[in-house]
């Protein structure tokens, strides 16, 4: 007997949403829980449901049980909702030894476009190891009294890419964890203490998890960005052309995050395809252009906010959608498990026509552990995107810019991500007493 999900959850969900099942087998019932709870229960054929998310924007984990006549489970399907779904799925095997721990580690991956990855990457316990061409690498002499995790990163020409890991010894034994989740914390203190002094600091329904590793990595900032932002930014403050002479010279090029953390552009402005008519449900990240990665180390922020891909723009007829893309910037900002946050940057006069208001992504960013920053460059306007915000930094010269930045990479190197057994809900997470001078990132909407 079999059971699974023929719908597709990409993209940001919310409302009433159709859940398509394929089962086989003498299957008496299905029930389909959304959270842990039921939420319907199909008896016949054709096992299809419509199941309410609800108004706001939260993650959500699918399951949908089939039951014998008895009421036994004989079969069950997991999905996730409003969490990323990849077009590339990477898994990293383990050959095992005889005797001991294993010796050689293998990267196979299948990506749904068909492309062949341009960079591959293993590391063991945070140390790149070297690959042969079929993705094999020997890995360094070690044991398995200790949890050691491996993470494999593809990356493609286009600019996609997608990593995994696995951990296993220590408590996993020779066993093998393929679901870990990545938790964003900050020690308010002093450093946060290694993996193995870590047990039970954080829990998930009052259940304490066991944690694998704890990463620093490179940060990834992705930012959304006002199409006013060029005139904005380079009249801050009203300098006298001198003043703009001295600024475009220097580039502001002290500005800088460190230098392999990287920024992405999530434009904020839906794509419109032919005879598409308006978004179909769930596919709102389908309709957002996002670039690769720009560094900080080739340009100082500011310039870069104002010179990286400018020949992307709103085509005729589009709209400016910055809490949708605030949204979906959130949304990919958890994909590789890595430090992060989301910066939106807004000129004073620019209106927003988003399907999402500015309170509910808040919560949804909050839910997803991903830190958000807003900057109107300018005085708002009533009325305005920037507005509606609430709470929002007014940059009106060249200091208020400098504050503004240094706060936001601080936030960034100040992170430190938790990976914790289980693929688990985000907002599932909490702290339990142990974790004394830590907090979670991004806990407030």
């Amino acid at each position: 007997m079999t059971i699974a999900f023929l719908s597709l959850f990409f993209g940001l969900i919310t409302g009433p949403y159709t859940v398509e099942l394929a089962v086989t087998g003498p299957v008496q019932r299905v029930e389909i829980l959304m959270d842990g709870k039921d939420v319907q229960t199909l008896q016949a054929p054709p096992w299809k449901a419509r199941v309410d998310f609800g108004k706001d924007l939260q993650p959500h984990e699918i399951v949908a049980r089939a039951l014998d006549a008895m009421g036994h489970e004989v079969a069950r399907a997991q999905e996730w909702a409003n969490l990323p779904h990849s077009l590339t799925k990477v898994d990293v095997v383990l050959e095992e030894a005889k005797l001991g721990p294993p010796k050689v580690a293998r990267i196979v991956w299948k990506d749904l476009k068909g492309e062949q990855p341009g960079a591959r990457l293993l590391l063991f316990d945070g140390v790149p190891v070297a690959l042969d061409t079929d993705g094999r690498a020997v890995l360094p002499p070690h044991d398995l009294k200790s949890i050691h995790v491996l993470s494999a990163e593809v990356d493609f020409p286009s600019g996609r890419g997608t990593r995994q890991e696995i951990a296993y010894g220590g408590e996993y034994g020779s066993e093998v964890s393929t679901e870990l989740t990545a938790v964003p914390v900050r020690a308010r203190q002093g450093k946060l203490p290694p993996a193995g002094k870590l047990g039970g600091w954080l829990t998930s329904g009052g259940r304490p998890l066991s944690v694998a590793a704890v990463e620093e990595g490179p940060a990834q900032l992705y930012v959304v960005r006002s199409p006013g932002t060029f005139n904005a930014l380079w009249n801050l403050g009203k300098p006298n052309e001198e003043k703009k002479k001295l600024r475009a010279e220097n580039e502001w090029s002290y500005l800088t995050l460190a230098s392999k953390d990287s920024v992405r552009l999530v434009f904020p402005f839906s794509k419109r395809f032919a005879g598409s008519g308006e978004e179909e449900e769930g596919d709102l990240t389908d309709l957002f252009t996002i670039s690769t990665d720009y560094y900080t180390r080739d340009r100082g922020f500011p310039l870069l906010l104002v010179t990286a891909a400018k020949e992307v723009g709103p085509g005729r007829g589009s709209r400016l959608r910055f809490a949708d893309a605030v949204a979906v910037a959130g949304l990919e900002a958890t994909r590789e498990n890595r430090r992060r946050a989301v910066l939106l940057v807004l000129s004073p006069e620019e209106k927003d026509q988003s399907r999402y208001d500015p309170a509910t992504v808040r919560r949804y960013l909050a839910a997803l552990r991903v830190p958000l920053v807003v900057w109107c460059l300018g005085e708002p306007e009533p009325g305005s995107a920037a507005a509606s915000w609430g709470n929002v930094e007014v940059l009106k010269n060249e200091k208020d810019l400098e504050r503004a930045f240094r706060a936001l990479r601080e936030d960034l190197s100040s992170q430190r991500i938790v990976m914790v057994d289980g693929r688990l809900l985000p907002q599932s997470i909490a702290l339990s007493p142990k974790a004394a001078g830590v907090e979670l990132v991004g806990v407030n909407p």
